[in-house]
């Protein structure tokens, strides 16, 4: 199966989901950490890559925990840029993108990609989360570490490593 690249408009994102918009009120810096946070728990079993996209003052490319991370230029929106990129990308990978943004909605499904909203996207991530949790037995509270993938011999194996 060819996993899809996710791109994502990350303002448009942060300011539909509750906690996030919660979350901008008191610091934007960590609305997008929390954002980009999420979405990298899911990276390799969702989305082949995932491209988040926020408007910038000057261009700036970097990676965060797996997810490629886009301030866009002074004379450049992130809705250009989503749709730049998916323009690009479909023609070697499906392409998702995440928007609730009507008119990026129709320009990004006009080069061939998928488009989610942002309800859509939060959606699919607690679903899959969920999913996950059933699989493993795991109740929601507890995050993804070492102690919930890992069978108990190599649990045993890091601890007895950690003491020496």
């Amino acid at each position: 199966m060819n996993l899809p690249v996710l791109i994502v408009d990350g303002y448009n994102i942060i300011g539909a989901w509750d906690y996030l918009k919660e979350l901008k009120r008191n610091d934007l810096g960590s609305a997008r950490d929390q954002l980009i946070a999420d979405l990298a728990g899911f990276l390799p079993w969702c989305w082949k890559r995932i491209i988040v996209v926020f408007d910038g003052q000057g261009f700036e490319w970097d990676d965060l925990d797996g997810v490629e991370v886009v301030f866009t230029g002074k004379k450049e929106t992130a809705d250009t840029m989503v749709e730049r990129l998916a323009a690009g990308l479909v023609s070697y990978d499906p392409v998702e993108v995440a928007t609730s943004d009507i008119a990026e909605n129709r320009a990004v499904s006009a080069v061939g990609a998928m488009v989610m909203s942002a309800t859509a996207l939060q959606e699919k991530l607690h679903e899959r989360s969920s999913s996950y949790r059933r699989l493993t037995g795991k109740k929601k509270n507890k995050g993804m570490m070492l102690n919930d993938i890992l069978n108990q011999a190599d649990l045993e194996s890091l601890r007895k490593f950690k003491r020496e």
